[in-house]
Formats: structure tokens, C-alpha cells, sequence
């Protein structure tokens, strides 16, 4: 999935984008009294990947429901993070056309080149897969 794709995901669902420079972070989810809202540091974020991963990532916590306040326990703010990550993973690298790709030998450069992620993302992406389901070679 491409960038526009995505901003347009967040656009049809009435998910506002503003820029704001977040001290340490790239990107925000808010949602306030049925407000939703996704703030993005574009500052930190260098590339059209970082941005676009960025982005997935908070719409995951708004397809997931996933918010939660920075007085949170550690618990609750990694159930939130993991769920976000699990439905941008689902959505930049679905797992079907991710194991097609291994099962035709592509290496970790090229599957990151294909899904348009950067290499640290793909091994992320990777990792909780094989955590879910055991080996992705078919």
C-alpha cells in the first residue's frame, strides 16, 4: 500500500493530519470527545518510508482502538502498541503475499524494496509474524 492510499484511508475516515513537532516522537494518534486526529512530526520523519510507516501505524490505533493516556502502565501502552503494529504490519506486508515472496526466494532487501518498508521494519515485520504462526516458508 502507497502513501496516498493511506492518507486517503485516514481522509474517508474523516481523520484529520496536522503537523507538529513532538519532542522524541514521530507521530501521534489523538482521539478527544469523538475527535480523531493524527498528528505527525515531519521534522523526524526523513523519508517517504519513514512517513509511510508512521502514518500506518497510527491508523492502527484507530482501526484498533488502541489509545492510551502517558500516565498508563507499561502494560496497557504495549497492548495498544502491538495492536497498532499488528494492523499496520497487516496492511503494509500482508502475510499471504509475504510468504509468496520468501517462498520464491526473495531476501530481506528485496521483500523490503517490494512492500515499499524500510529493512528494520521488514525484520520487525518478520519477527512478529513468525511469533504469530511459526514458519513463514510455505
Amino acid at each position: 500500500m502507497n502513501l496516498d492510499r493511506l492518507y486517503n484511508i485516514a481522509e474517508n475516515e474523516h481523520i484529520q493530519i496536522y503537523d507538529w513537532h513532538i519532542e522524541n516522537c514521530n507521530g501521534i494518534y489523538l482521539n478527544y470527545d469523538k475527535i480523531n486526529a493524527i498528528v505527525l512530526n515531519y521534522d523526524e520523519l526523513g523519508t517517504y518510508i519513514e512517513e509511510k510507516c508512521t502514518l500506518a501505524h497510527e491508523l492502527g490505533h484507530y482501526f484498533t482502538g488502541q489509545v492510551y493516556s502517558l500516565n498508563d502502565n507499561k502494560i496497557i501502552k504495549n497492548k495498544a502498541e502491538h495492536k497498532a503494529c499488528k494492523w499496520a504490519y497487516s496492511v503494509l506486508v500482508p502475510l499471504k503475499i509475504l510468504k509468496q515472496k520468501i517462498s520464491k526466494g526473495m531476501n530481506l532487501y528485496e521483500l523490503s524494496d517490494y512492500f515499499d518498508v524500510s529493512t528494520k521494519y521488514m525484520i520487525d515485520c518478520i519477527n512478529f509474524y513468525i511469533d504469530k504462526y511459526g514458519n513463514l516458508a510455505t
